[in-house]
């Protein structure tokens, strides 16, 4: 029997092991001219010479034997949220019975697991072609997270080094973003902080809002401290959020949305001003306000700590936060889904981030039931 669509590495394993055909079959208590056959693709191997030939090389099944890529699937196009994410690379997800496609950066540094094509490559296209990168199967096991917690990406590392039915991407994402990501079915799941003296109840409410009639959990990923991002040695020597308002300042602003939008919305309001003074650069994300810090583009920004302490920066808080990620409970209860619910509770996680600068792991992986409004 023979299926012209399954690929195998089998010479290649062989070679390396400075094997000829006949010493393989000998060792797998079959003849050369059947493996012969399995190298060129002729005949494919009952389930139980497959499962001999992967012990004999030390490897999975699905190392030797592949089916080739898709030739091509169907996927809304997540907009854009900024001029940097135009490239036709994208990445992939099955969100709810629908292939989602999320444009990539077009610096390249994130592996995409499609490339759009066709009418889906244009600016502003809302679905589209995509030629997968990947086989099918593992596409299925993506988990797709937006949120601007920079520890995503800590988790999306350990969770693809701990399970191999389930990957996470990491979508860059503010508040108000990554809660219409999930609103649209675009995402998985949405990340949201608030201040710790509001987040249960705001939360609960921004969930319910998200998607009304739905069971949801809120799972906790961290908590930490957001405030003033400042040179170090704070040359300014700021205090406090007021200080914000000095016109003399270049501050970094976020979008709209952004937690830290909102933060520097409530200082501005609290000391009765219009509005933050001077028009400073654009960031995207904690990070970003961090580095246009350090380069000496503005004197101060919001972030978070460990941000601050990334780049060697002093750092005055303003607010506990804590941040949740949203997910209605019929994705969680999805493998891929349900295994980064796991791996948030896991001990070696909140071991981790409690060791992180800026990061608290008190609460990693608390789980909190919203029952449908």
């Amino acid at each position: 029997m023979s299926d012209p669509r399954l690929h195998n590495r089998i010479r290649r394993r062989r070679k390396a092991e400075g094997l000829s055909q006949r010493a393989l079959a000998e060792r797998l208590g079959v003849s050369r001219q059947t493996v012969h056959a399995i190298e060129t693709g002729v005949h494919v191997p009952s389930t139980s010479l497959g499962l001999r030939m992967a012990r004999h090389f030390g490897c999975r099944v699905e190392d030797l034997f592949v089916l080739p890529p898709d030739p091509g699937l169907r996927a809304r196009v997540a907009p854009v949220a900024s001029k940097r994410e135009v490239g036709s690379r994208v990445a992939l997800g099955r969100v709810e019975g629908q292939w989602v496609a999320h444009r990539l950066p077009d610096h390249g540094m994130s592996a995409a697991d499609g490339i759009l094509t066709g009418e889906g490559g244009e600016v502003g296209a809302t679905e589209g072609d995509v030629l997968p990168l990947a086989d099918v199967d593992h596409l299925l096991r993506n988990v797709l997270v937006a949120g601007c917690a920079p520890l995503l990406g800590a988790v999306a590392h350990r969770m693809g080094r701990r399970f191999s039915d389930a990957r996470v991407t990491w979508l860059r994402a503010g508040n108000g973003r990554a809660v219409e990501l999930l609103t649209k079915g675009l995402v998985h799941v949405a990340g949201l902080h608030m201040s710790v003296d509001e987040a249960d109840d705001d939360t609960v409410a921004a969930a319910r809002r998200a998607l009304p009639g739905r069971r949801l959990l809120v799972v906790n990923l961290t908590r930490w401290r957001q405030g003033l991002v400042v040179p170090a040695g704070n040359p300014r020597g700021l205090t406090g959020g007021g200080d914000l308002l000095d016109p003399d300042l270049r501050v970094v602003r976020r979008e709209e949305g952004s937690g830290a939008n909102a933060l520097a919305v409530r200082i501005v309001e609290a000391e009765g001003a219009c509005g933050l003074p001077g028009d400073g650069p654009l960031a995207d994300g904690h990070a970003e306000v961090a580095r246009l810090v350090r380069w000496g583009a503005a004197d101060v920004g919001i972030a978070i700590e460990g941000a601050a302490l990334a780049e060697g920066l002093d750092f005055v808080p303003l607010a506990e936060e804590r941040f949740d990620l949203i997910v209605p409970e019929a994705v969680a209860a999805t493998t891929p889904v349900s295994r980064l619910v796991d791996a948030l509770g896991a001990r070696g996680f909140r071991t981790e981030v409690s060791h992180l600068p800026g990061y608290d792991g008190t609460l990693s992986g608390q789980v909190t039931t919203v029952e449908a409004a």
